[in-house]
């Protein structure tokens, strides 16, 4: 049976509802990622529903490749879609998808800044009944996969070594001018608020020792970093993410079967 839903027809689709209440619905979005593409947030999630979809044979819905970019919005080629309208959007999905006999719906979330918008859909929609889970591939990866992982910070390789297993090696943007936008181990940050209050990244600072959030655009604050990615180290990055996506889709494809067992209770 089918199991990309933009591949079925209205009849197969209802047989497909029929057979399980459960569907993957893959959602990302489009900022800068340094010499990774934009669309790594949602080219892996993409992939990975679609691996997930073979290994389980469960309903995947298309990719929502738009998705919240308040911090990242100044990058040329961000692409930054308002928290609230993708509530709303979330919400408006499930709730047809429930009319169509879904009670489960799993977000894989290539995103962090879409985390919120989807758990407030997930609220709106238990009042029918419908139960969300929220799958974050680089919270699973850096948890059980450490040797996948092994920067100190970030996700910043293992991203590009997922975008190259996807698109090629001629996906990376190699260029020698330097790069921002989550990309570094230790990414060089401007101190725009003086020595004493010093960024972390994105909206997160630090004073006397503890952590203060003052929301800004990254724009403000990141610097150029140099690449530090040759030619010659693509070969391996692929591997690794040829390992990553495999890895990844066994382990999510394992959570959708026991999710797509489980009892839906009811809304009190």
């Amino acid at each position: 049976m089918k199991y990309r839903f933009w591949d079925m027809s209205w009849m197969e689709a209802q047989e497909a509802f029929r057979k399980s209440d459960t569907v993957i619905i893959p959602v990302g979005t489009l900022h800068g990622h340094g010499p990774t593409p934009l669309s790594i947030d949602s080219s892996s999630v993409e992939k990975l529903a679609d691996e997930v979809g073979k290994r389980t044979g469960m309903v995947v819905m298309p990719l929502i490749a738009y998705g919240e970019n308040e911090k990242m919005k100044l990058y040329p080629g961000s692409i930054a879609i308002r928290p609230e309208t993708l509530e709303r959007l979330y919400t408006d999905i499930c709730r047809e998808l429930h009319r169509n006999g879904i009670k489960k719906i799993i977000f894989l979330n290539g995103h962090g800044g879409n985390r919120e918008a989807i758990m407030k859909a997930g609220r709106n929609v238990r009042e029918l009944d419908v139960i969300i889970a929220i799958v974050e591939w680089w919270s699973i990866g850096k948890k059980l996969m450490p040797e996948l992982w092994p920067e100190p910070k970030g996700s910043y390789m293992s991203e590009l070594a997922v975008a190259i297993a996807i698109g090629g090696k001629e996906i990376a943007d190699l260029r020698g001018e330097g790069y921002r936008g989550e990309w570094g181990s230790d990414p060089t940050l401007r101190n725009i608020f003086g020595e004493r209050i010093r960024p972390l990244g994105f909206n997160d600072f630090e004073y006397n020792g503890a952590q203060i959030t003052i929301p800004i655009d990254a724009w403000e604050i990141d610097i150029d970093s140099p690449p530090n990615v040759t030619p010659d180290e693509l070969d391996e990055l692929r591997k690794r993410g040829d390992e990553i996506i495999k890895r990844l889709a066994e382990y999510i494809a394992g959570f959708a079967k026991e999710f797509r067992e489980v009892e839906v209770p009811r809304a009190p």
